[in-house]
Parts: C-alpha cells; sequence; structure tokens
C-alpha cells in the first residue's frame, strides 16, 4: 500500500490508524500505573496516550480496546505545584514510623509555603487519571479518579458519578456488590451497590476518613481481596493475619483468619517508607498472594532474598509460604496466571514471576 493511498484514506476519515494504533499497543513494553484481573486472567490497563481501557491476555494479545469519557477536573497553580518548607524539626524515628502508621499530628506536618495571589487566582484544567477501576457483571466500568467515583456504561461514558470521601486503595467487584478499601491509616471499606452506587454498608472507624482526604497517606498501609467464596479478607498494616468480612453481613460478625510460618505463628512485618503491597486472590483457589520486600519480612520467617518476595496464603490449610522472585523493589503485583505472577515494572512494562 502506497504513502499516497494512506494519506487519502486518513483525508477521508476512515478509522485505519486509529486500528493501527490499538494494534501497535504492547503492555509488555507499555503498561503502567494499575490493572484490573478478569476472572478469566485477562487484565485491563489503562492507556493514558489515548485515554483508553486495554483489555490484553498473555497468549492472545489485545482482546478489546475502549474509548473512556472521563470528567476533568480543575486544580490551581497552588495545588499543582506546591512550594514545601523544610521538614519539621524535632521528629524521631519513633515518631515517624507512627506518622506512617497513623499520620503525622498536626504541629509536626509540614506545611507548604503560602504562593502568591497571582499564583492562587490561575486555573488550569487537567485530564483526569483513573486510579483504580474494575469491570461489573453488567460490563460497565466502575473508576476511582480525582476523588469521585465514575460509573461509565458500555459506551464508555458516564451513567452516573459519585464522591469519595478519600483516596482508595483497593477496589474489587462481586455480582451484589462493589467494595472500595480506603487509604487511611485503619482500614476503613464499603459496599456499593451495584447499580446505583449507594453505600450498603461500611467498616472501619470513619472518623479517619475525613483526614485522610485532607491529608492523604504516602503509602498504603491495609489491602483487600476477595476470597473465592466471596468473603473479603483484610489486611491490617505490618500483621499477617486477616480479618474476614461476609459480603452480606459485613461488619455485623467479623472473623480472623490466621496463618503459620514453619509451623510457627509469623512476627509483624516492617512496612517502613514502603507500605504494604498489593492482595490478590488466585481465581478458582483458596489461595491470596501479597507481596513484599526482602527488609520488610526479615523476622517473619522470610527467606534471604534479593528481589520482592511473595507471601502465599493458604486459607484452606492456614499456612503461609514464602516464594522469592528475581524482581527488585518498585514491580507491583497486578495479576495471578496460572503459573506466573504478573507486576507492572517501575519504568513500564509487564515482568512474571513464578508461583505454586
Amino acid at each position: 500500500m502506497s504513502n499516497l493511498f494512506l494519506i487519502l484514506l486518513v483525508l477521508l476519515g476512515l478509522t485505519a490508524p486509529t486500528a493501527l494504533r490499538a494494534q501497535s499497543w504492547d503492555p509488555t513494553r507499555q503498561a503502567s500505573g494499575w490493572a484490573f484481573q478478569e476472572v478469566d486472567g485477562s487484565l485491563i490497563f489503562f492507556d493514558p496516550a489515548t485515554r483508553s481501557l486495554r483489555t490484553w491476555m498473555k497468549g492472545s494479545g489485545l482482546l478489546a480496546s475502549q474509548p473512556v469519557a472521563l470528567p476533568g477536573t480543575r486544580k490551581s497553580a497552588q495545588a499543582a505545584s506546591p512550594a514545601p518548607t523544610a521538614s519539621p524539626r524535632g521528629m524521631s524515628d519513633y515518631d515517624a514510623a507512627g506518622a506512617l502508621l497513623y499520620g503525622t499530628p498536626h504541629h509536626q506536618r509540614t506545611q507548604s509555603a503560602p504562593a502568591s495571589r497571582e499564583a492562587s487566582e490561575v486555573a488550569a484544567v487537567w485530564e483526569a487519571i483513573p486510579e483504580r477501576w474494575v469491570l461489573d457483571a453488567y460490563n460497565r466500568i466502575w473508576m476511582a479518579c480525582d476523588g469521585r467515583l465514575a460509573v461509565l456504561g458500555k459506551d464508555g461514558k458516564p451513567e452516573n458519578i459519585l464522591p469519595l470521601p478519600a483516596a482508595v486503595e483497593d477496589m474489587a467487584v462481586a455480582r451484589d456488590g462493589i467494595f472500595i478499601l480506603y487509604r487511611t491509616p485503619k482500614p476503613y471499606l464499603e459496599k456499593r451497590d451495584p447499580k446505583t452506587g449507594a453505600v450498603l454498608w461500611t467498616f472501619g472507624d470513619k472518623a479517619q476518613v475525613k483526614e485522610s482526604a485532607t491529608q492523604p497517606l504516602l503509602v498504603g498501609l491495609n489491602r483487600m481481596a476477595l476470597g473465592a467464596d466471596g468473603s473479603v479478607y483484610v489486611a491490617e498494616g505490618a500483621s499477617m493475619a486477616f480479618t474476614v468480612l461476609d459480603p452480606v453481613k459485613g461488619p455485623k460478625e467479623p472473623g480472623q483468619t490466621f496463618f503459620t510460618c514453619n509451623d510457627a505463628i509469623p512476627a509483624r512485618a516492617v512496612l517502613g517508607r514502603i507500605g504494604r503491597g498489593p492482595l490478590l486472590a488466585w481465581a478458582g483457589r483458596d489461595v491470596i498472594f501479597g507481596a513484599f520486600s526482602p527488609s520488610q519480612v526479615k523476622s517473619c520467617g522470610a527467606p534471604e532474598s534479593k528481589g520482592l518476595l511473595l507471601a502465599r496464603f493458604d486459607l484452606a490449610k492456614g499456612i503461609m509460604e514464602w516464594l522469592p522472585t528475581p524482581l527488585v523493589e518498585g514491580h507491583r503485583l497486578v495479576g495471578l496466571l496460572d503459573t506466573e505472577a504478573v507486576f507492572l515494572a517501575p519504568g513500564g512494562g509487564l515482568a512474571y514471576a513464578p508461583i505454586r
């Protein structure tokens, strides 16, 4: 096909260039941010260049591409480029650890330098970038984006936009609801109606949510995953045990699941500046995986490793095992295949580690 003919196609308004761009997108090199895994093993990524959701499966390639229309957000120049003052003095290592786990006291918080009146009056419209998303049983997309929950129809356009009380850490979907775990010092979880987005029940102390919205935590401390039976498993802070919630009863009768590692109850991890990594359920199995840096789990019975460690939680047996990986810190766990865990690489693209 000649270049002249290609130019004529573009001038005639045909869609071949768009299709070519979709075909050229390769998550093994370009994927970044986050991903949602479907029950069939496919992964859904957000492609910021085309503002599209890309559904991809290892071995099958790109399965679908859906452009999405998200509301823009207005941010002042002051908010876009704050000028922080020096860090507060007199904060010990103990204070720093407490700040990470429970929030920094008001008198120790870093304050932004006041901006000029001219700068505060200048505003720009930014295109919102989604932070988390799931696909429900009706093929609607639920996206956490810039403090809002956007519910998009099959055409990728908003059907409903709802406010969110704080930044979102994890999202999960079941047939009877959408589960949202917020980035708060202690776990705070909502179950929302899949038809209206209304809150059906909550778990955790809501009093912390307002402060977390105004002073967001830099790293996640709590994580969530849905088990094969629909139960909600919540990992709180450095604990290696899970709080278990019935998907219908919610907070009414919470339970606890404990694990042994080498016939002993593992100690608490040391989260440090990294925070707690993702928690993912292995489809069709009573197993949940979590990702940790070697420095976080030296006291938890983990073996020596230069790469990330996967904690394999066997829910049926109550046993936790460690699986070393060759992947360095910065890789993010986003999916679980039959024999491999899928990670987003720090500079973009995908990486894999064997699992069993």
